[in-house]
């Protein structure tokens, strides 16, 4: 039963309404019988799907009348895969017990019925055919695909493999290059390139059942499982393709064990052995996996990504966001307005000077134009781009934006200057956004007439390629606000999380415990080197130090600047100042310092010169002098103290964070540090 409140507040009981048969049959009068699988929203293959689908399917394989077979799904899904969350069953089990009772059995089983069906079964993709789905597709006779869909593996990317019967299937169809990719790296292809790799029989140009109903119609079963895998693919892996393959996926995720499963498979399917001994193989590599630490750190990032999309008591319905409005060209504005621009959202770019906006202008152009040179992008969609780009110096072309996004300069007066102009020249149900990464959005927003239509976008950079997205509520942001921020992050395809307006938000303020153990195990005797091989080893994209050099060392040494404190220390900001302070002074900010006295392309802890960098001796020396005018002497300090340091203090601010209702949940953070900051996803946060 599902409870509900009364305006009285009493708690009632409603009775559970009667769900109809995830897997439905109907029988066309030419004959062809039709299994639709509907289980909203992906047509996961959940235990009571599954259940039903082989329930169903012996009814047309049984029934005279029916002469041919189609399986499609409801909706604009054919089958999303497995339903992650009754993984966690599996688990609760113990390896000993999935033996005796294996949950992937019953999957598999339905597999083998569609395969053994004395009835040609063709799969009609309606739409994306992914993971499991993808293996429901490969277990039918044929595939005949609508243009619109596509057929993936993406399990690898929750640490596993495919475990009903994908890894056997898919390299008696397709060349072995092409199910390496699909399945080591889980990247899907539309159904064209489905269709050139023998994946897909035919892509339908009308109705995709009529013409799946026909197919089926006029050929004979022919079960993959019977296939033998061809020569060219058994030829590749005794020439090594398959070390290859994982050399590739090994290079892209170092530390995962997954694709060194999913090679034992294909190995199995492309030697001598039988299709079912080949399909023992696959059970006991995917048993494996599905117990591993990486595979539940996975998984749990993968629920944490649908959890955070639901923010408790944001529930009204989002305001339409037809056209947005960007104020300042920079490096950020220019990324914030290419992600709207190339989902087909039309942006009105506005900065305060015309160099600035033909500055932001070229350097959008510039990404495009470069895609447009390497073959990524067609020349109808940087037209288009183009099209939809509006650059302007005056406030009064933002009169019917939707929403407006401020990202100028972080200087208070100046932002709050421009809250102002934003409200003179937008409707008043625009809202107005700010991309702030570090200053009291409470604070902006206090000279509005209406504050409610505020709230923090915090976008990193870059915009156009970081997927996180902190979206920030203030005291006064409304619930519709908040609701339309969140279907922003969906239409731009930001991961969003909902934080609080606190000193650095999540991220920022995790960060500095972080960095300031990082400078003080620094000045205690570790190298410069060891600190961020430290960090890389653990499974950061990148240590501390080159972090530092990246965003900019002179960021908080103009905030304290600002403030008359050089001693000054934030949630956002701790000493040890004497390092990057020196390094300031002299101009020595990172990246985007570069010297060209010594051919350096950037400067800062590093020396940067192309791709290459190398600690700066001259940083050194300067340490050494800052040793010495402490009292400091240097001792020997082991990675596993550097990472312990440095990890436990940002946990440990984590849990602060949380304490003080600044997120939701815990799981919240896991998102905002694997997606913001390079924290290794196989850890799970």
């Amino acid at each position: 039963a599902q409870a509900f409140c009364t305006h009285r507040g009493v708690v009632k009981s409603s009775p559970s309404p009667v769900r109809a048969m995830p897997a439905t049959i109907n029988v066309r009068p030419d004959g062809v019988g039709v299994l639709t699988m509907d289980s909203p929203p992906v047509n996961s293959l959940g235990t009571e799907l599954v259940t039903s689908f082989k329930q169903e399917f012996p009814k047309l394989v049984n029934d005279p009348k029916v002469k041919a077979i189609v399986v499609t799904g409801k909706g604009n899904m054919f089958c999303g895969g497995a339903e992650i969350t009754e993984f966690a069953i599996m688990v609760a089990m113990g390896p000993e017990k999935m033996k005796e009772n294996n949950p992937v059995a019953a999957l598999s089983e339905m597999m083998d019925m569609i395969d053994a069906s004395p009835k040609t079964v063709v799969a009609a993709l309606n739409g994306p055919a992914l993971g499991g789905g993808g293996e429901v597709s490969l277990a039918c006779h044929y595939r005949v695909a609508s243009p619109q869909s596509s057929v993936g593996f993406p399990e690898v990317k929750l640490g596993l493999l495919p475990g009903a019967q994908g890894t056997q299937r898919l390299p008696r169809v397709a060349p072995l290059p092409t199910a390496m990719q699909m399945i080591l790296q889980g990247n899907p292809l539309n159904a064209q390139a489905a269709k050139k790799n023998g994946i897909v029989d035919v892509v339908a140009s009308k109705d995709v059942i009529e013409e799946a109903a026909d197919f089926a119609l006029n050929h004979r079963p022919a079960p993959i499982s019977k296939r033998e895998v061809h020569k060219t693919n058994r030829f590749m892996v005794a020439a090594g393709g398959l070390e290859s393959g994982l050399n590739s996926a090994v290079n892209a995720a170092p530390l995962m064990i997954a694709p060194r499963s999913i090679i034992k498979c294909f190995e199995a399917a492309c030697s001598n052995k039988s299709f079912r001994e080949g399909l023992q193989v696959e059970q006991e590599e995917f048993t494996k996996l599905v117990f591993s630490v990486e595979s539940a750190a996975l998984r749990h990032l993968f629920l944490s990504e649908r959890l955070a999309q639901k923010v408790p008591g944001v529930d009204e319905k989002p305001l339409p966001l037809k056209k947005i409005g960007i104020l300042g060209a920079g490096l950020m504005g220019g990324g914030i307005a290419m992600c709207f621009i190339q989902k087909g959202v039309p942006v009105v770019l506005k900065d305060a000077k015309q160099e600035w906006l033909d500055g932001g202008v070229k350097k959008i152009d510039s990404l495009w134009a470069g895609r447009l040179k390497k073959g990524k992008l067609s020349k109808e969609k940087y037209q288009q781009y183009h099209s939809l780009l509006k650059p302007t110096l005056d406030f009064a072309d933002f009169k019917d934006v939707d929403m407006v996004i401020e990202a100028v300069p972080e200087i208070m007066d100046l932002k709050k200057q421009c809250f102002l102009d934003i409200e003179a020249n937008t409707k008043p149900d625009c809202l107005i956004c700010t991309n702030t990464s570090g200053l009291n959005i409470d604070d902006i927003a206090a000279v509005l007439k209406d504050p409610s239509r505020v709230m923090g976008t915090h976008f990193f950079s870059p915009a156009n390629v970081m997927q996180l997205l902190e979206n920030v509520r203030t005291s006064k942001s409304s619930i519709k606000t908040l609701s339309t921020g969140m279907q922003m992050a969906k239409i731009i395809s930001k991961k969003a999380v909902m934080v609080g307006n606190c000193d650095g938000f999540v991220g920022n303020r995790m960060l500095a415990p972080y960095a300031g153990e990082a400078k003080m195990v620094a000045e205690e005797g570790a190298t410069v080197e060891q600190i961020d091989k430290a960090a890389t080893t653990f499974g950061m994209a990148m240590g501390p130090m080159a972090l530092g050099d990246l965003v900019g060392l002179e960021l908080f040494w103009k905030q304290r600047q600002a403030a008359g404190d050089m001693n000054k220390q934030t949630k956002t900001y701790y000493g040890p100042y004497e390092l990057t302070d020196w390094l300031c002074e002299k101009g020595r900010f990172g990246l985007k310092t570069p010297d060209p006295s010594i051919k350096a392309n950037g400067r800062g802890v590093f020396i940067h010169q192309g791709r290459d960098k190398y600690v700066d001796p001259e940083v050194v020396a300067k340490m050494e002098e800052i040793r010495k005018a402490k009292g400091i002497t240097a001792r020997k300090v082991s990675d596993e103290e550097i990472c312990e340091r440095m990890f436990f203090s940002m946990i440990n601010e984590g849990f602060k964070i949380l304490e003080e209702g600044y997120v939701a949940r815990s799981s919240d953070i896991d998102i905002v540090y694997i997606y913001g900051y390079g924290f290794p996803p196989r850890k799970g946060g």
